[in-house]
């Protein structure tokens, strides 16, 4: 398999000038695998040859290897912390110091569940917030997903997470889907940026970085182990000091090999070694 996974690399740098090779080659053959039974074929020597001869496959796979699932408050004990314990003592600081805006970063926000979901957080904390203002700066790199993230529109499936509550406060149903309220557009600015360019280190829009927050979840992961370096390099150069990192459950191992340390066990909430909380 290693082989044909280098060939489909090879095949899709020349003929799409699409460089593939950046992700983890288990994930590249899981989708290979995956793409190889939809297509009924046992060989990946002839999957090879179909993507030779077939552009509707090709694009098939391109689209297999941009994950973009997503869901509201995705990791439980991730948005409990960030609830009870995290925010509220961003909040309480913010209002000491006399600073008046948070900012958070969601990398890779997909359709924009996330970031919604942490607009909802702060819009429940927005009585006691002081004039603390939340700004949270949405970037991915297809334009296609920001689109939907800005519509606003998800499934039902989606909001599985989601109180009936905050259903009722913040989504307006409209037959098999769900709409979300307009008072959350105001928390979010969402904007293309791709985390692998050598071209800046956050999103032109944040025009400075300094997030209290970034969240990275659930995409770590899918590259090599240079790309997650380079991609945890970016979110620490915008880290403001005694910022957070929060990535996906299953990567805690990955962030604590690059000198983060969990806040709160299987979090996914990290800092730099050398922050002091």
């Amino acid at each position: 398999m290693k082989n044909e996974i280098k060939k489909a690399i090879d095949f899709l740098l020349e003929s799409q000038n699409t460089d593939i090779s950046k992700y983890d080659e288990s994930f590249l053959k899981k989708i290979l695998e995956t793409r190889m039974s939809a297509r009924m074929l046992s060989s990946a020597g002839d999957y090879c040859d179909l993507l030779n001869s077939d552009r509707n496959e090709i694009t098939a796979l391109l689209k297999s290897l941009n994950i973009s699932f997503s869901e509201f408050f995705r990791n439980t004990l991730t948005f409990a912390y960030l609830e009870k314990v995290l925010l509220p003592a961003i909040i309480e600081k913010k209002k000491k110091n006399g600073e008046k805006e948070i900012r958070i970063w969601s990398a890779a926000c997909a359709g924009g569940q996330e970031a919604y979901s942490i607009a909802i957080l702060f819009d429940e904390f927005i009585e006691n917030s002081n004039g603390v203002l939340c700004r949270i700066f949405a970037t991915d790199i297809s334009n296609s997903e920001l689109e939907n993230a800005k519509k606003g529109i998800f499934q039902s499936a989606s909001l599985n997470k989601v109180s009936l509550k905050r259903i009722q406060n913040y989504f307006v149903q409209q037959g098999e889907t769900y709409t979300i309220s307009n008072r959350l557009a105001k928390y979010i600015e969402f904007s293309v940026f791709d985390l692998l360019s050598g071209h800046g280190f956050c999103p032109p829009e944040s025009i400075y970085g300094n997030f209290d927050i970034v969240f990275c979840s659930n995409l770590l992961f899918y590259y090599k182990p240079e790309y997650r370096k380079l991609i945890l390099e970016k979110t620490d150069h915008c880290l403001a000091p005694n910022g957070y990192l929060i990535t996906g459950e299953s990567e805690c191992d990955i962030v604590a090999k690059h000198h983060y340390r969990e806040i709160f066990p299987a979090s996914a909430i990290f800092q730099r070694n050398n922050f002091e909380r």
